[in-house]
């Protein structure tokens, strides 16, 4: 008997998929193989690459899915995600191309009554929102949907689990395959924990919040498929403590000293470099890059989620690569350059951590990751309570 979750009868661009663009990590991305012809260009015809197109090629770009816009069908992205701030986002829209998503998040609160699964007529309304939701998305992205997990539940390893493989039941209901999901889950000892029975279990996760080596060395050790760090807040937390010691291999901040390390940037280098080395089964993904430079500083990262913005500013950078006028080249650059490289993850002199305990885990976040995951909690939570104060006005103002 199939599961009833109110899900509209018809999916958005039913049975339509995209072809996806040369990847240099799968954790994300379902690949598909196919075959483009291309056309001959003469040398007065062929272009150059922007450095937008010449980071694609070396880094899986995925826009930043809170701008709603993406969300519309039609879309080709390379991942999406579905969360309560979204679903926040869908409900408080007036874009008519949303509507399709605002009539899912409907039929998910009503199904709980008319639901003749038991499944369904168990399950938290906003789980069944979310999974509606996601399922219409992985009609207009190419790779993976994520989908994040309650963050109120973050500091309880099995409910966390449980929690995932509901939502996994959900999907499955909804034939959803297996391999076009990811779950978000916060980088808390306890989430992480239950990202590593989950990876054993087939089931893909994605941690995110993270601050700190601690968190990300723990989340690989775990198993788990992606780890997302988020540039932009290390950043600033270092930059509102300056007293804060940046690079603990360098001089004494109060030496006064000029230094240009970048104590976010250089986070993200040094978990891409433990992970190609000892734990090359996850990915690693870069959030809150608030310019064009921090992305040029992570090109060849397996991930970077850019905004419009930023995007803009590389898409009106030109570079040489690919330009031929049957003369010279002239202006730009030859293409934007890797930094991070399987090689220099080789060549890296990077000792392996012993298996994390809580303990240890907690004594090495230091103070700028444990400051920041407790904000994000709190802020996540938030989310989701106002989501459900939308969804009980909504439903008070129907009954």
């Amino acid at each position: 008997m199939q599961l009833n979750l109110g899900r509209p009868s018809t999916r958005v661009v039913a049975g339509h998929r995209h072809a996806t663009p040369v990847v240099t990590a799968s954790r994300f991305s379902s690949r598909r193989s196919s075959v483009a012809a291309k056309a001959v260009q003469t040398p007065s015809n062929a272009t150059a690459a922007s450095e937008l197109q010449s980071l694609g090629r070396l880094s899986t770009i995925v826009p930043d899915t809170l701008a709603m816009e993406t969300l519309t069908p039609g879309a080709k992205l390379a991942a999406g995600t579905v969360s309560a701030s979204v679903l926040r986002s869908v409900l408080v829209s007036e874009s008519l191309g949303l509507k399709p998503y605002e009539n899912a998040i409907v039929a998910a609160m009503a199904a709980g009554k008319n639901s003749n699964s038991p499944l369904a007529a168990a399950a938290d309304p906003l789980d069944r929102a979310l999974v509606n939701v996601g399922a219409m998305l992985c009609d207009v992205v190419w790779g993976r949907v994520e989908t994040i997990v309650d963050p109120n539940l973050a500091n309880d390893q099995a409910a966390v689990t449980e929690k995932v493989r509901l939502l996994a039941a959900l999907y499955a209901a909804l034939r959803v395959p297996r391999d076009r999901l990811i779950f978000g889950l916060p980088a808390t000892w306890a989430a992480t924990q239950a990202a590593k029975t989950l990876e054993a279990e087939g089931i893909a996760t994605s941690l995110y919040m993270v601050f700190s080596a601690a968190q990300g060395i723990a989340a690989m050790q775990a198993g788990a498929s992606v780890i997302r760090i988020n540039v932009g807040r290390v950043r600033e937390w270092y930059d509102k403590n300056p007293g804060a010691i940046r690079n603990p291999n360098g001089p004494r901040e109060d030496t006064g000293l000029p230094s240009a390390y970048d104590p976010a940037i250089e986070l993200v280098k040094e978990l891409y470099c433990y992970g190609r080395k000892y734990h090359p089964k996850s990915a690693i993904m870069a959030m809150g890059l608030r310019s064009r430079q921090d992305a040029l500083d992570l090109a060849g990262l397996d991930y970077l989620i850019l905004s419009g913005r930023v995007m803009s500013q590389l898409a009106a950078q030109d570079t040489d690569q690919g330009y031929n006028d049957g003369l010279s080249a002239v202006g730009g650059s030859s293409g934007v350059e890797a930094v991070l490289t399987p090689a220099l993850a080789a060549q890296a002199e990077v000792k392996q951590w012993p298996a994390l305990t809580e303990p240890v885990w907690k004594s090495e976040l230091g103070p700028a990751a444990t400051e920041l995951l407790a904000a994000a909690l709190k802020l996540r939570a938030n989310d989701v309570t106002e989501l459900k104060k939308l969804l009980a006005s909504r439903s008070s103002a129907a009954d």
